[in-house]
């Protein structure tokens, strides 16, 4: 039986990559060193802040919570709200909303409910739906991705926040670093750091990452020592992601060499000063899109995109003409994937393609 590195008591955590155990008490000492050490060394938090705290209802992020209530009751400058997106996911997201609301009432936590159908117009299981019918080459995941990043930084600026605070631990940040390796897409792993995003367009609201540096084992070690764990669902999803794929394998990477996690962080960081030195990320910057006048790094946003491919858009012929070339090229070009791709469309060959 493990005992604790520091009082010799029974271990509760034991950190095979740094050699040390932890009671509980200890463990929550040095999960809270942990995350106070990445918000002071990023500098995630000023000393007046409006934190908007993404919650799923999941251990990771009703752990951020949690952590960030008990914080910011001891800075006079903090306030918090919880900010969860419905995606309207039957069979799962009802019962993430529950937690919330049942913690968010028990404890006095100002929180808020944006519904994808209130701000799109389709639950994610119609818009997945719609998508397999029209043929459109995207997984559930990529809809939710795209659909959610708009809605939560709608809704954050909306509530009055200044900063959204997101519980992408460790283990999510190095899955996101080799999915954007496989996907050969550098100008995103420059953009993975505990800061995301920039702050150069005065509707985006600034994303942060204060569990950066903490593995999720430990997140779930802390929701369940808190009393936080009373059974997480799995997004019925969330199989159909690579993303899946590269956690299992990562995980099983750090059974067999512990640090494994650890070590492709410092790559990843590596990586970031690298590509900024050769002119990375430096061109950087928000556009405000075209169709919906929300920030974007592109003249249309990629939830427009989606939009108008998905048919749940419309652009008049005015509209569209008045367009600056390339937001007119884009919707043009989204327009033409919807037609191409919809049942009885050209090349549609009489099926779609099933949600590949």
């Amino acid at each position: 039986m493990a005992r604790c590195s520091v009082c010799g008591r029974r271990a509760v955590y034991v950190n095979r990559a740094a050699g040390v155990a932890f009671c509980e008490r200890h463990f929550l000492e040095y999960f809270d060193r942990k995350v106070r050490r990445t918000i002071r060394r990023y500098r995630l938090f000023r000393p007046r802040e409006h934190i908007v705290v993404a919650v799923s209802g999941g251990k990771d992020s009703m752990a951020l919570l949690h952590y960030l209530r008990g914080l910011a009751r001891r800075v006079p400058g903090w306030r918090v709200t919880a900010l969860l997106v419905d995606e309207g996911i039957r069979g799962y997201r009802e019962y993430t909303v529950k937690r919330l609301v049942e913690y968010a009432e028990e404890h006095g936590v100002d929180y808020h409910i944006a519904r994808f159908k209130d701000y799109i117009g389709y639950t994610l299981d119609e818009i997945v739906r719609r998508g397999r019918e029209r043929g459109l080459p995207y997984l559930p995941c990529t809809y939710c991705g795209v659909f959610r990043r708009y809605i939560m930084n709608k809704a954050a600026r909306e509530l009055g926040g200044t900063v959204v605070a997101t519980a992408h631990n460790l283990d999510d940040v190095v899955q996101t670093y080799l999915m954007n390796i496989i996907g050969n897409d550098w100008e995103k792993v420059v953009r993975l750091g505990p800061v995301s995003g920039p702050a150069s367009h005065p509707k985006f609201v600034r994303k942060v990452k204060p569990f950066y540096e903490v593995l999720e084992k430990e997140t779930a070690l802390y929701a369940v020592i808190n009393g936080l764990y009373t059974g997480f669902e799995e997004c019925p999803y969330a199989r159909l992601s690579i993303r899946w794929s590269v956690r299992r394998m990562i995980n099983e990477l750090e059974e067999r060499s512990p640090g494994v996690k650890y070590s492709l962080l410092r790559s990843l960081e590596t990586a970031i000063k690298l590509l900024r030195s050769q002119g990375a990320g430096e061109a950087e910057r928000l556009y405000t899109c075209a169709l919906c006048g929300e920030p974007s790094a592109h003249p249309v946003c990629r939830a427009c995109q989606l939009r108008l491919q998905l048919g749940i858009m419309e652009v008049s012929r005015e509209k569209l003409e008045s367009l600056p070339p390339e937001a007119r090229r884009m919707v043009e070009e989204s327009l033409r994937l919807a037609e191409k791709r919809r049942p009885g469309g050209r090349g549609d060959g009489g099926g779609g393609s099933g949600g590949r």
